[in-house]
């Protein structure tokens, strides 16, 4: 690598690190406190070595659940062997487990999302020495950084997740395959190719929406050399190709997960029969018993392509939506051809995704078609690469520094998009959407609880203080010193109600945002009368669901008498 590649390098390793690690233990998203436990459960079972343990459903997360053991190893290593066994995820003992033999969750989630930024740091390297091969140092570095910069992705990156890590694995898979059919035919570049498949597979095995375009990106190839070798010969060279892209993918699956050294059948059962299963019937193995395709339906499919492509639109920048027409414009040019089949190819990875997720039943959050963003931020980040290139031709004096100053520019307007979203970058919407709509796209992940955990902590002797909160594990509880009640809001419905109230009872505060009120007409009812007295305290944050902090010594008569007597039509 030469002086000035390594410059770059270095450039977009501090773009791509800078915003992932500032306050990256600032806050806590729903899912992962949750992820914590499933990779305490998976460190636990590497420390016993009953590898076959090591499984979690259809996911199979092992990478997110090595990063988690990895935090262990580094915070808590003796959590391995002060046999404890396997804490039930869906119960409420691991975090006081923890936090009795003096460790703190928040700190061991934050490690496990370093251990992942640097992972997605090393990935956006890979992705630039990739572009770099085709189109030079400064185009690289601006497709590379504005991919990595683009806010939604941004965001996801440094939650402890499964869908950013997805799809950086799967936009560096296929690069790296491109770059050895298409630049040079060496054994690094298909293994590579090969193990970041592996690793896709291995965080959720929906990554498997990638394999038509490795088919396609192999089929192109095969008609393109067909002239040069004959059909034949050129479609017999790109099936061994293929063989060896899937002997390395398995072996790389097979050596990774420990699961796989003693129970292949059963780890491939867990992830695949949990997988189709949930696809064709919207629920695990352990709920429908049995894979039942007749059950899987079409009916659906095309207002969720809809909401799709909507979240697509408003998670977008300008940037990127202005790049889009340049890429459409430079496919037309005289130029690259590999530019315009990689344009394609993004293209058809994004739809892939989109459709599989459309498809399949069950839940359709708009973070599943992550790599879909990534697709669209990569067509993107290639027209404007393509008018960088048109500009050094038109004018050999924009070579150079202009050249490397526009290529930074780009990439750091990308990046000033997520400012104002810090640190919850994730919840970026576009501005233009926003005003065309006359509303912002609501988040509700669990942002801003630490904020109303920091209010009553501020509380004399807050240490005593207990709080019924909505989004409670982590996001609040992580940051509040006294003691947290989970709020289910399964709980309001009859005949549960007495169980709020023996809560409420036992509680000095209520915390819930507005999302919680639209789930049921229990929910709303009980969002409803709670709205007849003031809140102590509210906090709102653009773009996000308003929180409100209650005295529950101010709810007055009326609102339990409501609760407990009012029928519901």
């Amino acid at each position: 690598m030469n002086f000035r590649k390594s410059l770059f390098a270095l450039l977009l390793l501090a773009l791509t690190l800078a915003p992932r690690l500032a306050a990256l233990d600032a806050f806590v998203t729903l899912d992962e406190p949750f992820w914590l436990s499933v990779g305490a459960n998976y460190y636990y079972a590497l420390g016993q070595r009953e590898l076959e343990n090591t499984v979690y459903e259809y996911h199979p997360a092992v990478t997110t659940m090595s990063f988690i053991a990895a935090a262990f190893l580094a915070d808590f290593p003796e959590y391995r062997g002060l046999g404890q066994g396997y804490f039930d995820v869906d119960k409420e003992k691991f975090d006081p487990f923890l936090i009795e033999h003096g460790h703190d969750p928040l700190r061991l989630l934050y490690l496990s999302r370093l251990f992942q930024v640097w992972t997605i740091a090393l990935l956006a390297l890979s992705i630039f020495h990739f572009f770099s091969l085709f189109w030079g140092t400064e185009k690289a570095f601006l497709a590379a950084g504005f991919i990595s910069s683009a806010p939604y992705f941004l965001g996801h990156s440094r939650l402890l997740s499964h869908e950013a890590l997805v799809a950086f694995l799967v936009l560096a898979s296929i690069l790296g395959l491109f770059a050895y059919l298409e630049y040079k035919p060496k054994g690094r570049y298909l293994f590579f190719s090969a193990a970041a498949a592996a690793l896709a597979q291995l965080t959720k095995s929906s990554a498997m929406a990638m394999f038509p375009v490795i088919g396609l990106i192999l089929a192109v190839d095969v008609f393109e050399k067909a002239g040069e070798r004959g059909f034949k010969a050129a479609l017999f060279s790109r099936l061994k190709i293929l063989g060896v892209w899937l002997a390395a993918l398995c072996f790389v699956y097979f050596i990774v997960w420990p699961g796989m050294w003693v129970a292949p059948g059963k780890m491939l059962y867990e992830v695949y029969g949990n997988a189709f299963s949930y696809a064709f019937q919207g629920a695990r193995l352990q709920v429908t018993q049995e894979l039942k395709p007749s059950a899987f339906s079409l009916d659906a499919a095309g207002s969720t392509v809809a909401l799709f492509v909507e979240s697509l639109a408003w998670r977008a920048t300008p940037l990127t939506w202005a790049g889009l027409p340049l890429a459409v414009v430079f496919l037309f040019q005289p130029g690259s051809a590999a530019l315009k089949k990689l344009n394609f190819y993004f293209l058809l990875n994004a739809a892939a995704f989109i459709l599989l997720f459309s498809l399949a039943r069950g839940r359709n959050s708009p973070h599943y078609i992550m790599a879909s963003h990534v697709s669209v931020d990569a067509i993107a980040a290639l027209g404007w690469a393509s008018l960088l290139g048109f500009l050094e031709t038109k004018w050999a004096s924009f070579r150079a520094a202009p050249a490397a100053g526009f290529a930074a520019l780009l990439a750091g307007l990308q990046l000033s998009a997520a400012a104002a979203f810090f640190p919850y970058y994730y919840t970026y919407y576009n501005p233009l959407w926003a005003a065309a709509a006359g509303k912002p796209y609501a988040s509700d992940y669990g942002e801003g609880f630490e904020k109303a955990a920091a209010y009553l902590a501020q509380k004399p002797d807050a240490k005593s203080i207990t709080v019924f909160a909505f989004r409670a594990r982590g996001a609040f509880s992580y940051f509040f010193p006294g003691r947290t009640i989970i709020f289910n809001p399964l709980f309001v419905e009859e005949p549960q109600m007495e169980s709020v109230f023996e809560r409420l009872r036992q509680s000095d505060y209520l915390v819930v945002n507005d999302a919680f009120a639209p789930r049921t007409s229990r929910t709303a009812l009980f969002a409803g009368e709670l709205k007849k007295t003031p809140p102590e305290h509210s906090i709102y944050i653009e773009g996000v669901s308003p929180i409100h902090i209650f005295r529950v010594a101010d709810l007055p008569p009326s609102f339990y008498r409501a609760l407990s007597e009012e029928e519901i039509p």
